[in-house]
């Protein structure tokens, strides 16, 4: 009974430090090992990562995949066409109608400003001798009228009883007088057309000037035309490395396309065991575990929300189920952990001796 008793408790106290993460006697130290004592390292899982993040590029689900323009490992910068999508020819005809549309409409004005150039010149240059004649005919005009009326009152009485004397000059009186107020109407035409002329020009010059409402009509239907063109194509945000092709062209799409990063710096998005967190300081030095070497690194950030891990040791004998808070590990080799972007691996942070109280 006592051997039982005594084996009983060698069984609870084996298993009480294993669940503490104390390393048996004899055996490999299981990562992650919350409980840790506390000026020793902390031992946890990472993942490598861009620092900037992994992007998923997307489009809308449901849409048609026409051509993609990249490939795996194709680096991309800002604006680069990544993939095109149903409607792209369509869209693209209807830019080039809306840009031609608005080149026929300027250039249409720019003829008309041409032909108002002539014109005005021509009415500058004539406008005074057209004034002067003018007034010289209005003048002219009445005279001979009122020298026909004054001849008409010293022949009267020669030409009283001949009634076709009298009806010729009657008739050469009446149209000497609308000769004469025609002339007399053609120069306050002429007036009112000087007075006038710089408001006409105005309003001339309004039609025919490039930043009009009818230009605006046109360039809004070009800004359309852009924009629904745009929604055709998918272009990079930001600069990185096309790392995974999601799609495949004439496939429908889920909503996501291809994965990218910017691989020019790297960090290991480690789960700190929630007893370990608060031994870990920004600019602790870590170790990354890239076989057959270590990569250092410096602590850069300190997760505050505890949640349960994500990443799995391989191990059996390592404990599944943690609460970790995430913390990370900017990468001084950047390049080498490039070359394993979402790998699991291995850290240890180096942290601070917990000074005794």
């Amino acid at each position: 009974m006592l051997g039982v008793l005594g084996f009983g408790g060698l069984v609870g106290a084996l298993t009480t430090s294993a669940l503490r993460g104390d390393p048996t006697p004899g055996t490999a130290l299981v990562r992650p090992n919350p409980g840790t004592p506390a000026n020793s390292d902390i031992h946890a899982l990472a993942r490598l990562e861009p620092a900037s993040g992994l992007i998923t590029v997307g489009a809308r689900p449901g849409v048609r995949v026409e051509a993609l323009k990249v490939s795996e490992g194709d680096d991309v910068q800002v604006g680069t066409l990544l993939a095109v999508l149903e409607g792209h020819a369509q869209a693209q005809r209807q830019l080039e109608l809306a840009e031609a549309e608005k080149a026929n409409a300027d250039h249409q004005r720019r003829l008309q400003r041409d032909k108002l150039a002539l014109a005005r010149a021509s009415e500058d240059q004539l406008k005074q001798p057209r004034h002067d004649t003018a007034e010289q005919v209005a003048k002219l005009t009445r005279q001979k009228f009122q020298e026909l009326t004054a001849l008409e009152k010293t022949l009267s009485p020669l030409i009283e009883k001949d009634a076709r004397a009298k009806y010729e000059i009657a008739q050469a009186a009446f149209q000497l007088e609308v000769a004469a107020l025609k002339a007399e109407l053609e120069v306050k035409t002429l007036d009112a057309e000087d007075s006038s002329r710089l408001k006409l020009r105005a309003i001339e010059d309004q039609e025919t000037d490039d930043h009009g409402p009818a230009t605006d009509v046109l360039a809004r239907h070009i800004e359309i035309a852009q924009e629904a063109l745009k929604q055709t194509e998918v272009r990079a945000l930001s600069p990185g490395v096309v790392l995974e092709v999601l799609a495949r062209p004439g496939e429908v799409t889920n909503g996501a396309l291809l994965t990218m990063g910017d691989l020019r710096e790297m960090v290991a998005k480690t789960e700190v065991y929630q007893s370990d967190v608060g031994r870990v300081a920004l600019g602790d030095p870590g170790e990354v575990m890239l076989q057959p070497r270590a990569i250092p690194g410096t602590v850069v950030q300190i997760g505050r929300v505890v949640a349960g891990n994500q990443l799995r040791d391989l191990d059996p004998r390592a404990l599944q189920d943690l609460r970790v808070v995430t913390v990370t590990i900017a990468l001084n080799d950047a390049k080498e952990a490039a070359k394993y972007v979402r790998r699991q691996v291995d850290v240890t942070i180096r942290s601070r001796p917990v000074e005794p109280k």
